[in-house]
């Protein structure tokens, strides 16, 4: 992708010219802009510059905003997508995760929920200590689901208790979570006894973050 210096002159072009494209060029714009940490409001700014004074059409507009945010909200989960001890995939790189899932399972018209859910481990809270032990249970836990999930499943800490593996919908069956709940009784021990369960997505994108928000409580 082209900076967005050349990005903003492309846009000027484009208007000058009386482009059809000029949309096509403002969303290149927010994007380029948002990889590089230009704030929107500069953006914008930008977009108005490249119109000469005149009002920049609505859909111009548009277009360069939602590829600043959904560029900006990559950037933001690709900056923590991991816990730096545990190397578990955090709650944003999960909900960054889920979201492309869905508008794969939207170009493809199949449901998300049909295609993908998480197995959660919810340990008891009578097994948490301080930091460092919570740390080290964490990495069991984490040993153990990468263990039984060992594709490109995103394994995920969602909150001191709770972990999550994001995987396919016919890995989510009652042999993985039996297997799974044996590997973790040989790792953390019989007086510890950790939740299973599946996790179902919602019908759609707009439901996932009311699911991650009870998850991660």
């Amino acid at each position: 992708m082209f900076g967005s210096g050349s990005s903003f002159a492309l846009l000027e072009e484009a208007v000058r010219d009386g482009r059809s494209d000029v949309a096509v060029v403002a969303h290149e714009v927010g994007a380029s802009a948002a990889q590089v940490g230009i704030p929107l409001h500069e953006v914008l700014d930008h977009v108005e510059r490249a119109h000469a004074g005149d009002q920049p059409a609505f859909e111009t507009v548009r277009a360069a905003a939602l590829a600043w945010a959904e560029e900006a909200l990559i950037h933001h989960a690709n900056v923590s997508c991991e816990d730096p001890l545990t190397s578990l995939a955090t709650v944003p790189h999960v909900r960054s995760r889920l979201a492309e899932i869905y508008r794969g399972a939207e170009r493809v018209g199949c449901p998300a929920s049909d295609t993908s859910a998480l197995v959660v481990v919810e340990l008891p809270v009578t097994s948490m200590g301080h930091e460092l032990e919570q740390s080290l249970r964490a990495l069991e836990v984490a040993e153990v689901l990468r263990s039984v999930f060992s594709g490109d499943e995103t394994v995920a800490q969602l909150s001191a208790r709770r972990f999550a593996a994001l995987v396919a919908r016919e890995r989510a069956d009652g042999v993985a979570v039996n297997l799974l709940a044996m590997l973790l009784e040989e790792a953390l021990g019989s007086d510890v006894q950790p939740r299973l369960w599946v996790e179902h997505l919602p019908g759609s994108v707009d439901g996932v973050a009311r699911v991650l928000a009870g998850l991660s409580e």
